[in-house]
């Protein structure tokens, strides 16, 4: 493996400038929460050896925005570091080890789980993506944004780190060299919530605004899920994910309508839950429509469709296997990224708020 793995929140980080902000600058007291990034030496090439990414916000958004909000908001895209060096380290270890006259990979449960992880960190990369954006701009829905993006962010990251701790076997818990850095990885991202206190239960901030959120305009909002334009993009480029995208418009619309109703705590926080997973729909929608006609993972049609199947099961609370298609293209965008060290970011791409 040559050269170091780079994170998905460094790249956050480097495209900060790019926006108008200064990164090198700002809240200092995000850093002992947030954590540095350790390189170490690994069969030659550079590995992460902690869980997080350390990443500032400019002066601007500090003085504006709540440390809460920063929190939320900083915390789980720069964890999007640790679950990329965990899958980059799976698929070394799907290549060498050899079972049943072939390598791990060739099995197709392991490809699924290798799919269905990478599903769930570009769909967290783009949900947070969007977050850090919105905070960043100290943008007025930002922290009903942030707050269910940080409690959906969190439970994908575990979702990911759980199919890659099933992938790698006993080499997971047995810590098995030279990959036993896939159990710290994954170990740090299931303690995340308890090491953040602010991430421990972010939803019930969001609850106030939740209706608001649902209708408004902003690229990474449900409501975008319904612009004509994005129907006519995935009609016309992406036709094997139309279905999936009706579905979500629609309970994007539901959803909506049900938000200015009174409802219990319990109902109320399951339609805040609701609602990040259709945030999260319409954050990969708007990375691929920034991205669409590039040869990156963020314009691939097919592992859009992959993040959004993933996202419906998770609102139908029914989780079906993904194509093989989409597990054939997402294992090929694993594999090549993996040889290559190129980053899977979705959300570098695109500030879902225009900045100054």
């Amino acid at each position: 493996m040559d050269g170091a793995i780079v994170s998905i929140a460094e790249s956050v980080e480097r495209a900060r400038p790019a926006f108008g902000r200064d990164v090198s600058t700002g809240l200092d007291a995000l850093e002992p929460l947030i954590g540095r990034v350790g390189v170490g030496m690994h069969e030659g090439g550079q590995v992460v050896t902690s869980a997080l990414r350390g990443y500032r916000f400019g002066a601007a958004a500090a003085d504006a925005t709540a440390p809460a909000t920063l929190v939320r908001a900083a915390v789980p895209a720069a964890a999007l570091g640790a679950i990329d060096a965990a899958l980059r380290e799976s698929v070394r270890y799907a290549h060498a080890r050899h079972l049943y006259g072939g390598t791990v990979l060739d099995i197709p449960h392991a490809r699924s789980l290798l799919a269905a992880a990478l599903a769930d960190a570009l769909t967290a990369d783009a949900l947070s993506s969007a977050a850090v954006c919105l905070a960043d701009a100290h943008a007025p829905a930002a922290s009903i944004a942030v707050a269910v993006s940080a409690h959906l962010s969190c439970l994908l990251l575990a979702d990911a780190a759980q199919q890659v701790s099933v992938l790698a076997g006993s080499t997971f818990y047995a810590r098995i060299s030279p990959f036993e850095i896939i159990e710290q990885h994954v170990r740090d991202l299931s303690a995340l919530s308890v090491l953040v206190p602010d991430l421990a239960d972010p939803l019930p901030a969001a609850l106030e605004g939740v209706s608001r959120w649902c209708s408004d305009a902003d690229a990474a909002a449900p409501a975008s899920l319904l612009r004509p334009e994005v129907m006519a993009a995935i009609a016309a480029d992406a036709p094997g994910a139309v279905e999936v995208h009706v579905a979500l418009a629609a309970a994007a619309a539901e959803t909506a309508a049900e938000a200015g109703e009174p409802a219990d705590a319990h109902a109320a926080l399951e339609l805040a839950h609701r609602v990040s997973l259709l945030t999260a729909a319409a954050a990969v929608v708007a990375g691929w429509m920034q991205a669409r006609g590039s040869e990156a993972i963020a314009g691939d049609p097919l592992a859009m469709e992959a993040c959004l199947r993933r996202i419906r099961g998770r609102v139908v609370r029914r989780q079906p296997p993904l194509a093989v298609d989409l597990v054939a293209r997402l294992v090929a965008h694993a594999e090549a990224r993996a040889a290559s060290g190129e980053e899977m970011a979705i959300g570098p791409a695109r500030a879902t708020v225009p900045l100054t």
